[in-house]
Order: C-alpha cells, then structure tokens, then sequence
C-alpha cells in the first residue's frame, strides 16, 4: 500500500516491478513494463509515457528495502511474489487486497498520491510524469480541481507589475499606446 500511495503506481505496474528497476541510491524506480491483467505475463507499459522514472521518498526505499529483505525477489527478479516465489498476479493479488479490510481501490492509492503532490505543490507537468500521463492536458482533466486558486498571490504579482505605473501615470499612457 505504501508504494502505491507514495508513487501513484497503478498496480498492473506494481505488480511488474523487478528488483532492477529499483534504484535505492538515487531512490527513484524506473516503470518498464506491467502485469498483464488477463494472462499470466508481462506486457509494456500502458503508453509510451506510462515507461518512466518515478523518484522515491525515503518511506518508500525503507518498504522496498524491508520487504526484499524479508521475502526476497523472485528468481525472474519480480519484487512482489507468491510464496513459491512466483510473480504476483492481479488475481493473486485482489485476496491479499481484501484481507487488508480497507474499503477502497488500489487506484485510490494513485488518486491519493496525485493529491498529495497537487497539495504539496507540484507542478502540473512533475503529476503528469510521475503518474505517467501522456499529456498534461490528461492530468488537468483529472485533477485540475485540486490545483488551489491562488488570488492572492495573482494579486501581489500584478500590484508590483503595475506599481511603476501607478506611480508615474506617463509611463501607462506610453504602454498602451506602443
């Protein structure tokens, strides 16, 4: 859960993670390929910008880290596995999911995670690629409504650009007839 809330993952890509996809140094993990819901398999990344590097908070290097630690990777690399060490399938996965007894969808998780980067004040285009979006026009239309408007500082950014002009009139008259 932590990994999908931390990085906005879907978890077909998740569930695709290998161990060498995970860069704990420079904590980021590169998404490079996905479960494939319907067959017992890997298959590309949803679109070609859905194949990213997604950077990693230390939370998230520490489960990453504990968890191969505990269970290890499978023998293809896979980080997530059953407990004969086969890659986790989407199947597999939605029982261990209902145990948890949480009332949400792991795409709440990617929900959650795109909030908490809009609230902390990232940009449109840094959301756009650490979910993956093609666009930055896919984002807005997401999640344009969590963007705060931001009056106040719109105001302060066009009194000090006007200041001048108030002060000298002459220089608003020479402006606006340019």
């Amino acid at each position: 859960m932590v990994l999908l809330a931390r990085t906005g993952l879907r978890i077909s890509e998740a569930l695709g993670l290998q161990v060498g996809d995970v860069d704990f140094l420079r904590g980021s993990l590169r998404v490079e390929r996905q479960r494939d819901s319907r067959a017992d398999g890997f298959i590309p990344p949803k679109t070609r910008s859905s194949a990213r590097t997604v950077p990693l908070g230390q939370v998230v290097v520490d489960e990453l880290a504990a968890h191969l630690a505990m269970y290890g990777g499978g023998p293809d690399g896979s980080i997530f596995t059953d407990d004969l060490g086969r890659p986790l399938t989407y199947t597999a996965w939605k029982p261990l999911w209902k145990a948890t007894g949480t009332s949400y969808k792991t795409h709440d998780l990617r929900h959650y995670a795109a909030s908490a980067l809009i609230a902390g004040g990232a940009s449109v285009k840094q959301v756009q690629m650490i979910l993956g979006h093609a666009t930055a026009a896919v984002t807005l239309g997401v999640y344009a409504h969590l963007w705060p408007g931001d009056d106040e500082r719109a105001r302060t950014i066009l009194d000090a650009a006007l200041a001048d002009c108030v002060r000298t009139p002459e220089v608003v008259g020479r402006q606006m007839h340019r």
